[in-house]
C-alpha cells in the first residue's frame, strides 16, 4: 500500500505530519505473504505477516453427542499449555506463500482459508493448510488496499476510490459503492453497515442491504487511514495524530482520543479497549469509554503499520522497522520480538490462539 510517510494530503492538515497509506512503494514492497505456526498438534498461528486459525483438535469419545471424558480436558490444558509456552518462546514453523504478482498489502484468516489483498488488484483466497490458491478475485481496477469478510460476504477497498461488497459464493462483486475523491484505506462493516475511510479525509457509512450512502462523516484533518465499528461506534485513526469515536446512527462525533505526537496509522476496538499505532513509533491503549490512556507500549524504532488485538491481554504489531511484536497489553511488556523475518515493511499482521 502506499504508506509514505510524508505530509502529502488531500484535505487540509495545518501543517501536521500526516502519514498516507497508499500504493507508492514499488521499491520497498516485498511479494510473499509470510505465515508463521507456533506448533503444537493444534497448529495455532504466530503472526508474522498473517496468523492463522487454531485447527480443532483430534474428535475425543462422545464428540458426537457423548459426554467428553476427563482424558480429553487433560489432553486440552496439556495443548493449551504448550501454546503458551510456543508464544512466549517464539517457537514457530515457516511458511512463506507466493502467488501474489506484486505486493500483499492487506490480510485476514479463519481456520480454513487465508485472503488477501494486493497491489496487483486480486484478492486471493488460500487454503489455510496447504496454502495452495483455491480461487482469485478480480474487480477493482488499482491495488486493493483493504478487506474484511464475515461467513457471507467479503467488503474490499482499493486505490481506485471504490469500496466492492463480494457474494463469497459466486466470487463476484455484489454491489460497488463509489462516492470517495481518493483511495479507500480501510473497511469495516457489520449486518447493517459498510463504513469506509479514505485519502480523502472523509468516513462514509453505506446500508449493506443495497449499498445506498447514508451519510459522509468529516472532522480529521488529515487521512484517514484506518477504521473500526463496534456497538454502532465507528472509531477512525488519522494522519492528523488523532483518533475518533462516532455514533454511526447520527454522525455524532462522541468522542476525542490525543496523546500521539504523530500521524496514525492503525487502530483496533473491541468495544471497550482501543490500541492504536502511529509514525511516532508508540502503541497507545486508550480506555474506550472514558478516553484514558492506560498505557503506552515502547520498542519499535518506526512507525506502527499495523495492529491486531481482539481482546483479551494479547496484541500484535507490524512495523517499518521489518519487526512483529507480541504485547502484553496490562503490563505493556514486549512479550514475543520476530525480526530477520521480513526483508521489507510489514504491512499487516493477524493472529489467532
Amino acid at each position: 500500500m502506499e504508506d509514505t510517510g510524508a505530509s502529502s494530503s488531500a484535505c487540509s492538515t495545518g501543517g501536521m505530519n500526516t502519514p498516507t497509506i497508499g500504493e507508492d512503494l514499488r521499491q520497498q514492497a516485498e511479494h510473499p505473504l509470510v505465515v508463521g505456526y507456533a506448533g503444537s498438534s493444534l497448529r495455532p498461528a504466530l503472526a508474522l505477516q498473517h496468523m492463522v486459525a487454531p485447527s480443532p483438535p483430534p474428535p475425543a469419545d462422545g464428540a458426537h453427542g457423548g459426554r467428553v471424558r476427563g482424558a480429553d480436558w487433560r489432553h486440552l490444558f496439556q495443548q493449551r499449555r504448550q501454546l503458551d509456552r510456543n508464544w512466549a518462546q517464539g517457537v514457530a514453523d515457516m511458511h512463506v506463500i507466493t502467488g501474489h504478482g506484486d505486493s500483499v498489502y492487506c490480510v485476514q484468516a479463519d481456520h480454513d482459508k487465508i485472503v488477501t489483498g494486493s497491489r496487483d488488484r486480486t484478492v486471493k483466497v488460500w487454503d489455510s493448510r496447504t496454502f495452495e490458491c483455491l480461487r482469485t478475485l478480480a474487480g477493482h481496477d488499482a491495488s486493493v488496499l483493504c478487506l474484511k469478510y464475515d461467513a457471507s460476504a467479503m467488503v474490499t477497498g482499493s486505490s481506485d476510490a471504490t469500496v466492492i461488497l463480494w457474494d463469497w459464493e459466486s466470487g463476484t462483486p455484489a454491489l460497488r459503492l463509489a462516492s470517495h475523491s481518493a483511495g479507500v484505506l480501510d473497511v469495516a462493516f457489520d449486518a447493517e453497515y459498510i463504513v469506509s475511510c479514505s485519502k480523502d479525509c472523509s468516513i462514509k457509512v453505506w446500508q449493506r442491504s443495497t449499498g445506498k450512502l447514508v451519510r459522509t462523516i468529516l472532522g480529521h484533518r488529515g487521512p484517514v487511514n484506518a477504521v473500526q465499528l463496534r456497538d454502532s461506534r465507528i472509531v477512525s485513526a488519522s494522519g492528523d495524530s488523532l483518533i475518533k469515536m462516532w455514533d454511526i446512527r447520527t454522525g455524532e462525533l462522541l468522542r476525542t482520543f490525543a496523546g500521539h505526537t504523530r500521524g496514525l496509522a492503525c487502530v483496533q476496538f473491541d468495544g471497550k479497549t482501543i490500541v492504536s499505532g502511529s509514525s511516532d513509533q508508540l502503541i497507545k491503549v486508550w480506555d474506550a469509554d472514558s478516553g484514558r490512556c492506560l498505557q503506552t507500549l515502547r520498542g519499535h524504532t518506526d512507525l506502527v503499520r499495523t495492529l491486531h488485538f481482539n481482546g483479551g491481554r494479547r496484541a500484535v504489531s507490524g512495523s517499518y522497522d521489518q519487526s512483529i511484536k507480541v504485547w502484553d497489553i496490562v503490563t505493556g511488556q514486549c512479550t514475543l520480538d520476530l525480526k530477520d523475518v521480513h526483508t521489507s515493511w510489514v504491512f499487516d499482521v493477524q493472529f489467532s490462539a
